[in-house]
């Protein structure tokens, strides 16, 4: 049974002044000579990585593009392929293992390298220039992480089935479970425990449709419902062996055993990204602001100068944080006050 406690906490405020595990979220290089980065006109940025050499990669839904801003600033464009089918929309996106990343767009799934090359899958007609072309297509992913066997896990769609798959760039797209069910993903990451823990919402036919699932590398899914309209987004694994997560209005601690503990944030109507910061404390966005959690639930906020609508954050190792801001078209560098 899943135990819920709700610890009412005020949020501290300093009075002035950002998929993931720690494999999907190295710490990211020295800043480069500005502090806010331009993007193009409507890219929207949504998710947000780093790779292992410094890379900044950003999701720009708008322009079916993705950026690559390196460790000196400079931002290179890469427009997505497309071979028919939908517009590929990039909104998720995970780190490789050989230093480019993953992500997925629309009904695209795909793999981009440091030097520009795509790989990649559709549910078109052409279904990409990927290997392993097949049954196995992308299937519309709403969600990526890096798991326990060094592929990237997916889920999916496939005839009102929920489907769970594998890729890697020697076979391609691969099924590792289909679930007799429909709902949406919202967030995907590695647990403590070698499973893949997610946030998932609207399960048809469910009392509760909103839920945390664990699926491990044979197949089997479990599922934790959560307290009516939670709403549950972006998740991580904490220092603590826990999951983290964003719900309607705060912050969720969830453990393996089922235990839940929700932490309001003040005056917050919707929360962004969550990440684990180099302090091992626990980071999080929403609105104009930056906000801290420690393991023990002491909470506090500081505003963004500037900031309109704060999405994706990336820790970086001197305990800044990138930070996509929506409605600007830029990604921010922001320094928190000690």
């Amino acid at each position: 049974m899943l135990a819920a406690v709700l610890v009412a906490t005020g949020c501290e405020s300093s009075g002035s002044g950002s998929r993931t595990d720690a494999r999907s979220t190295p710490s990211a290089s020295p800043s480069p000579a500005s502090a806010v980065i331009r993007l193009p006109p409507k890219a929207r940025p949504a998710d947000m990585v780093v790779s292992r050499d410094g890379t900044l990669w950003v999701a720009e839904p708008s322009l079916a593009a993705i950026a690559q801003i390196a460790p000196s600033g400079k931002v290179t464009q890469h427009p997505l392929p497309r071979d028919g089918g939908f517009a590929p929309s990039p909104s998720d996106l995970v780190p490789s293992p050989d230093g480019g990343i993953w992500y997925a767009a629309g009904d695209q799934l795909g793999h981009l390298s440091r030097s520009g090359h795509f790989t990649w899958w559709d549910d078109g007609t052409g279904k990409g220039n990927g290997p392993g072309e097949g049954p196995d297509v992308p299937g519309f992913p709403d969600a990526l992480t890096l798991g326990p066997d060094n592929t990237v896990w997916y889920e999916h769609s496939a005839a009102g089935d929920k489907v769970f798959s594998r890729v890697d760039l020697k076979q391609g797209p691969r099924q590792i479970t289909r679930l007799d069910t429909q709902f949406s993903v919202v967030s995907m990451t590695e647990g403590p425990d070698g499973a893949v823990w997610f946030t998932q919402s609207e399960e048809y036919d469910a009392k509760q449709p909103e839920g945390i699932g664990r699926l491990t590398p044979d197949g089997k899914y479990r599922k934790w419902p959560l307290p009516e309209n939670s709403a549950p987004g972006a998740l991580v694994t904490g220092p603590d062996r826990a999951l983290w997560f964003t719900d309607c209005a705060g912050i969720s601690r969830f453990d393996t055993d089922g235990d839940l503990t929700r932490y309001p944030v003040r005056n917050a109507t919707y929360l962004g990204d969550i990440a684990v910061g180099t302090d091992k404390s626990l980071w999080f966005t929403t609105g104009q602001r930056i906000g801290r959690i420690t393991l023990q639930g002491r909470m506090t906020l500081w505003p963004v100068p500037d900031a309109e609508d704060l999405g994706a954050l990336v820790p970086a190792e001197d305990g800044s944080f990138w930070l996509a801001d929506r409605k600007a078209d830029v990604v921010r560098r922001f320094t928190p006050p000690r």
